[in-house]
């Protein structure tokens, strides 16, 4: 299947965080009935002093699989 990517979006936190998408894939899982389409997330968040964190969402909708990474 195709790669899509989003554009990589900053978004800086109130509590010092800094917050990186970094990418949005389409997946699809083939089942007996046909494909079932979702999506998958990747998020980075760090301090910009060397603390990152890494997350990983996926949903079958692209804004609720951002909110879970």
């Amino acid at each position: 299947m195709a790669k899509m990517q989003a554009k990589v979006a900053t978004e800086e936190r109130g509590d010092g965080l800094i917050e990186k998408m970094i990418a949005v894939n389409r997946v699809t899982k083939v089942v007996k009935g046909g494909r079932i389409l979702g999506f998958a997330a990747l998020t980075v968040v760090g301090d910009g002093d060397g603390k990152v964190g890494m997350g990983k969402g996926k949903s079958r909708e692209v804004p609720l699989a951002v909110q879970k990474a």
